[in-house]
């Protein structure tokens, strides 16, 4: 029964920092010091950005799975 508790610890873990991560090109977007950022350098930003908001979406379900099983 330990297994899947600590597997589901570890998936909250990842979670919280995918969700941080995600934060961290906008944060820098932001800034006033940095270059606005170049039409290709939005579309990829952007791109990774919608991945990784699907892995997070992904992972969510995983953990909602993890702590039905548990």
């Amino acid at each position: 029964m330990k297994k899947p508790v600590r597997r589901a610890t570890l998936l909250e873990d990842l979670l919280s920092d995918f969700l941080e991560i995600e934060d961290i090109p906008l944060k820098m977007e932001l800034k006033d010091e940095l270059r606005p950022l170049t039409a290709k350098e939005k579309q990829l930003y952007k791109a990774a950005r919608a991945r990784l908001r699907e892995l997070i979406n992904e992972l969510t379900n995983d953990l909602a799975q993890e702590h039905s099983a548990a």
